[in-house]
C-alpha cells in the first residue's frame, strides 16, 4: 500500500529536532498528484510557487500589482461574482492572466461560513510595472500592494468555505506554536487552477498575513 506522507516546512529557519512531522492529511488527496501551480498560467514575477497539499509553511512575497474587484456584505460565494469584472478589465487592458486568483475575506466570513462580510478578489499583474495603478475598468481598481509574509497551508481538490474555516483554524494553531509570528491581517484564499481543472488535481491555498512580533521588553536594572 502506498503510503503518503505529509511534512511540516517551514522555509524561515529549520525546525527544531524535537518537532514532529504534521500530518494534515485532510488537505491533501492520497494516491492523486495536484497540478503544478503554475500549469494553467505562470505565476506573477517574483511569487514563490504552490504550496504542497497538507504542508505550513511560511513564504514571503514581493510588492506587486493587481486588478481588484470588491463587494461589500457578501456571502463567500460573491467570489464568483467577481470574477467577470476582472476578467472584462485584463480582456480590455491586454492585460495576461496569471495564477493564482486571490480571494481576501472579513474574518468573521471564515469564522462562521453563513456569515457575510467584506469580499475582494485579484488579478495579479505579471510584473508591478505592468499599466497603472489606478481606476480600470468599470468598478475594477488596479493597486500597488507591498511587500509582505503569510504563513500559508497547501490544500487539494473540492475548495467551499467549510475547508478554508478549517484551513485557517489549522493556520492559528500553528501560529499559537510559533511565538515569533503575529497574525497581520484578514485571511486569503490562492486559487491556481481554472474550473475545468479535475477538481482532484486542483491546488489551493489558505494564507494569513503575518509579521515579526514584538519582543518582550527588557527589564532595566534597578
Amino acid at each position: 500500500m502506498r503510503r503518503t506522507l505529509f511534512f511540516l516546512l517551514i522555509t524561515t529557519s529549520p525546525a527544531p529536532a524535537d518537532d514532529k512531522p504534521a500530518r494534515l492529511d485532510e488537505f491533501a488527496i492520497p494516491g492523486v498528484k495536484a497540478r503544478p501551480a503554475d500549469a494553467d498560467a505562470p505565476l506573477a514575477e517574483g511569487w514563490p510557487k504552490g504550496t504542497e497539499p497538507g504542508v505550513i509553511e511560511v513564504k514571503k512575497y514581493p510588492a506587486y500589482r493587481s486588478a481588484v474587484a470588491r463587494a461589500k456584505g457578501a456571502s463567500p460565494g460573491a467570489d464568483n461574482v467577481l470574477f467577470y469584472p476582472l476578467f472584462n478589465h485584463i480582456t480590455r487592458s491586454d492585460i495576461a492572466m496569471t495564477s493564482p486568483v486571490v480571494s481576501t475575506y472579513a474574518p468573521e466570513m471564515v469564522r462562521d461560513p453563513k456569515a457575510t462580510g467584506d469580499v475582494s478578489m485579484e488579478f495579479v499583474y505579471r510584473s508591478p510595472d505592468l499599466g497603472k495603478s489606478g481606476q480600470g475598468v468599470g468598478s475594477v481598481k488596479v493597486e500597488d500592494h507591498p511587500a509582505s509574509a503569510f504563513v500559508c497551508l497547501g490544500i487539494q481538490g473540492e475548495m467551499d468555505p467549510e475547508k478554508m474555516r478549517r484551513a485557517v483554524e489549522a493556520l492559528r494553531a500553528w501560529l499559537a506554536d510559533h511565538k515569533e509570528w503575529a497574525e497581520d491581517g484578514p485571511p486569503r484564499r490562492l486559487g491556481y487552477h481554472a474550473p475545468m481543472v479535475r477538481r482532484d488535481e486542483r491546488l489551493w491555498e489558505a494564507q494569513i498575513p503575518i509579521k515579526p512580533a514584538p519582543k518582550p521588553a527588557e527589564r532595566t536594572a534597578p
